[in-house]
């Protein structure tokens, strides 16, 4: 099975920084079973994209594999994840 990969850079500003964009992002994703998502040269991410990104990703039937990801979203991302994995808890 082949999965489509996403340069983030191509379709995105290299700043991502609204919680809108991430739904727009996923209304792609979702046409998909397996993706790839390439975060090169994307130089920041809001709490809030990463936040509807998150919960876009749990509500996701796609196997999401995010590739080159800056040390700063990754921490990021983990920060809200832990957030809303507590908050659904």
């Amino acid at each position: 099975m082949n999965k489509k990969e996403i340069i983030l850079e191509e379709k995105y500003p290299k700043k991502l920084g609204m919680g809108p964009t991430a739904k727009k992002l996923f209304q792609e994703i979702n046409k998909e079973s397996d993706v790839i998502l390439n975060f090169e040269n994307i130089e920041f991410m809001s709490r809030s994209f990463a936040q509807e990104y998150t919960f876009q990703k749990y509500n996701s039937k796609t196997n999401i594999t995010e590739i080159n990801m800056s040390e700063s979203i990754k921490k990021l991302l983990s920060i809200v994840a832990e957030d809303f994995e507590r908050s659904c808890l």
